[in-house]
Formats: C-alpha cells, sequence, structure tokens
C-alpha cells in the first residue's frame, strides 16, 4: 500500500475518510494518540478501528512532553519559558508555544510515523477556510510524500452537509457543539476554538483547564504592564 489517510476524528478526516470508503481495502488510515485523549473520543476511534481493514494507531506522550515543557498557550508570557524563568527567576509554571506543543505531540510524530510505513501518498483533510493549517497544499511533495487534500476548496457548512448526505456518525465533540476535535482534553491554547470543549469538560477536568486558564492569563497581564 502507498497511501496513508490521517485521520484524527474530526470533521475534515472524517469527509475525507467517507470521501475514499472505495479505498478502505488499500489504505492506511492513520490516528495519533496522545496520551491525553478523553475516554468518549477513544471509544469513537476504536470503533472505527474495527471497521477499518488497515487503521494504525500511533502514539505520542503529551502529559510527559506538558510536564517537561509547561502548558500551551496562544500568547506566551516569555518569562514562563524555561530560558525566561531561568533568566527572571519567575516561579510560576512553565509554558510554551502552542507549536512546539502540537508539533512534539502531533505533527511530527504523525509525519514520522507515516514515513515508516513507506507510503508516497498522504490523504488529508485540511481546507483552505481553515484558520490555522500546515503550509502543504493538494498536490504538493514533501519528503517523497505527496498530499492530496480532497477538501480543500470546501467550506465547513459544505463537509456538514456531505457528513449528513452519507449517514456519517460524527465524534461525540461536534455532537455537544465543538468546532474543533479532542486530541488533548487539557489544551489550554486555541482558546478561541476551544471554549465550548473547555465548558464541555466533566466538572473536576474543567476546573482544572480553567484554573491554569486564568494562571496564564495573569501571567500574560503582569508581563505586558507598561
Amino acid at each position: 500500500m502507498d497511501t496513508a489517510l490521517l485521520f484524527s476524528g474530526g470533521k475534515d478526516s472524517l469527509a475525507c475518510l467517507y470521501l475514499n470508503k472505495h479505498r478502505w481495502d488499500s489504505i492506511f488510515v492513520v490516528w495519533l494518540n496522545t496520551g491525553a485523549v478523553d475516554e468518549q473520543t477513544y471509544d469513537y476511534m476504536m470503533k472505527w478501528k474495527e471497521k477499518l481493514p488497515h487503521f494504525i494507531e500511533l502514539k505520542s506522550n503529551q502529559p510527559e512532553q506538558i510536564k517537561e515543557h509547561g502548558w500551551p498557550v496562544d500568547v506566551l508570557p516569555v518569562n514562563n519559558t524555561h530560558l525566561g524563568k531561568y533568566i527572571s527567576g519567575e516561579e510560576g509554571p512553565a509554558m510554551q508555544p502552542y507549536t512546539n506543543c502540537c508539533g512534539s505531540n502531533i505533527w511530527f510524530p504523525l509525519h514520522d510515523g507515516v514515513k515508516a510505513l513507506g507510503v508516497t501518498r498522504v490523504i488529508k483533510g485540511q481546507r483552505n477556510d481553515d484558520g490555522k493549517k500546515s503550509t502543504s497544499r493538494d498536490g504538493d511533495t514533501r519528503d517523497g510524500i505527496t498530499f492530496e487534500m480532497p477538501i480543500q476548496d470546501w467550506t465547513e457548512e459544505q463537509v456538514y452537509d456531505y457528513l449528513k448526505s452519507v449517514g456519517a456518525e460524527l465524534a461525540p465533540g461536534y455532537v455537544a457543539g465543538e468546532k474543533t476535535g479532542r486530541d488533548c482534553w487539557d489544551c489550554t491554547a486555541y482558546l478561541g476554538d476551544n471554549s465550548t470543549r473547555i465548558m464541555n469538560l466533566p466538572e473536576e477536568k474543567k476546573r482544572e483547564v480553567l484554573r491554569r486558564i486564568g494562571i496564564i492569563r495573569a501571567s500574560i497581564e503582569d508581563q505586558w504592564r507598561f
């Protein structure tokens, strides 16, 4: 097999999965389990594992990476980075850019895992109107891998319409009104998209994430004083 489809359980990768239903017997379907996925999402992905002949579960260790490098943030208070803490003497928790966190826990291990499979084509559910997306586009080739992005020109509405037309079962978060997938239950970044996800967490986990966000906000405000 020379093709892998990246499947996060999110709506866009789900649309790509159904668009390629006729190829399920001849492609890898690859999921990256960060080690911080919630139980509902894990159960959802295990249902797919039973259906898909070549389902591959890759793993990273987000809890350990967070422990070492700090909470992911959208706006980085520099004194809370490891180097900043050393220079400033800041005693608060460590923080890191969301790009570092996602890169270490999702993007790089996913890319390395796909390369290890020996595939030359990767199907990816990226849209041009995504707020945040990779620099790759449909047809680009990098590291010997050519990217197929079949819904690149679709709108979010078109994705939902298509999934409804094929009777797709959405992941639990979307049913609960969330905008994105649930790669990590304790994400403290992407707050513009993640607010509903955070408020949908079980009470104990919600309190913990909100506590962290409060500390992050206070650290930003303290270092932004003029």
